[in-house]
């Protein structure tokens, strides 16, 4: 199978609008009961503890919300690139089969490789999209 003819890269955002707004909602929601919990926690010694643990959670939480907000999908000439907390790659020689499903707000290529390992792509453009739809028919099994 002979892949699209991506000699023009097309590259967005991994995740949609909806999904980025519902993060959002998501992290404010979290952050408003923090609050609460921190003006709840007693100022004694033993409660260092609970303020530590309470910090390192927001911490990990809004590393994980960057993330998610500054994560693109790019496919080009070599293959498929997401980047996040570690980066995908697939590169065309490497791909057996690809399909794309999900909901229309989540929608994701998902591309088996030689080895038959499965690695998920999120779309998050109408350019992308289109793109993973060219790829599915390409590799259609």
């Amino acid at each position: 199978m002979t892949p699209p003819d991506f000699s023009q890269p097309v590259a967005g955002p991994t995740y949609g609008r909806f999904f980025r707004v519902l993060a959002t909602v998501m992290l404010v929601a979290v952050l408003a009961m923090a609050a609460r919990a921190t003006l709840s926690l007693p100022d004694d010694a033993a409660a260092a503890q609970g303020y530590w643990l309470l910090g390192i959670g927001l911490l990990a939480l809004a590393a994980s919300y960057w993330v998610l907000l500054r994560a693109t999908t790019t496919i080009d000439a070599v293959g498929i690139r997401q980047s996040g907390m570690t980066e995908k790659k697939v590169q065309w020689q490497q791909v057996r089969s690809a399909r794309l499903f999900g909901p229309p707000f989540a929608r994701r290529l998902m591309v088996r490789t030689a080895n038959g390992r499965f690695h998920f792509f999120f779309g998050g453009s109408p350019e992308l999209l289109d793109a993973f739809a060219r790829i599915a028919k390409a590799y259609r099994t």
